[in-house]
């Protein structure tokens, strides 16, 4: 299992999320929406394995999506935030918590090749991971957009609602934590080696 790590499979932390609010998303409505829609793009298709080659694809383009948003927009808010927080303040310190904390992102380019990857395997790819499926799944929760379909009800109760809201809130607050240790680790080097003893702190 150590030779597969996110570090060697980038992707999985863009088509991972995809996957899963995609599939969400297609089966979270019922009537004239998603299922309908997925069982009469089977039937066209006459194919499972052009079905399967399909949904992963949109997958895909969900996934980059994703973290395209996160990337391009909160990384840059995240950041800004963090930056004008003053020093020592207990606002601050609650703030960096929960990752609002500028990241050194010219460490992934002037660092050595080592701390790198240290810090992706143990850190930076599960963050990615975890803050966009968080995302996806809060989005489709919070959003009315299956009432765009006429006559759709939604497939899951309220209750299975509730325990979909927690586990995304519970996504980004793990993303928030790997976020927080991204920006000590890359503010505290800036450029020297990171050992796997400090990644784990």
């Amino acid at each position: 299992m150590a030779d597969i790590s996110l570090r060697e499979k980038p992707f999985l932390a863009h088509w991972g999320p995809g996957v899963i609010v995609t599939l969400f998303a297609l089966f979270y409505v019922s009537d004239s929406g998603g299922v309908r829609l997925f069982w009469r793009l089977s039937s066209r298709l006459q194919s499972t394995t052009l079905l399967i080659l399909l949904v992963a694809s949109v997958s895909f383009g969900v996934g980059q999506v994703l973290d395209a948003i996160r990337d391009s927009i909160l990384e840059d808010l995240f950041d800004e935030l963090g930056s004008r927080l003053p020093e020592g303040a207990c606002l601050t310190r609650a703030f960096n918590w929960v990752g609002i904390r500028k990241i050194n992102w010219d460490f992934f380019v002037v660092g050595d090749q080592h701390s790198i990857d240290n810090l992706e395997v143990w850190f930076y790819s599960h963050y990615m991971l975890t803050f966009n499926l968080g995302f996806g799944m809060l989005v489709l929760l919070l959003l009315p957009w299956w009432r765009t379909f006429p006559g759709a009800q939604t497939n899951i109760s309220p209750f299975l609602r509730i325990l979909l809201f927690i586990a995304s809130v519970s996504l980004l607050y793990d993303a928030a934590r790997l976020r927080s240790h991204v920006a000590r680790l890359t503010n505290d080097h800036h450029g020297e080696g990171i050992s796997v003893g400090e990644v784990k702190k």
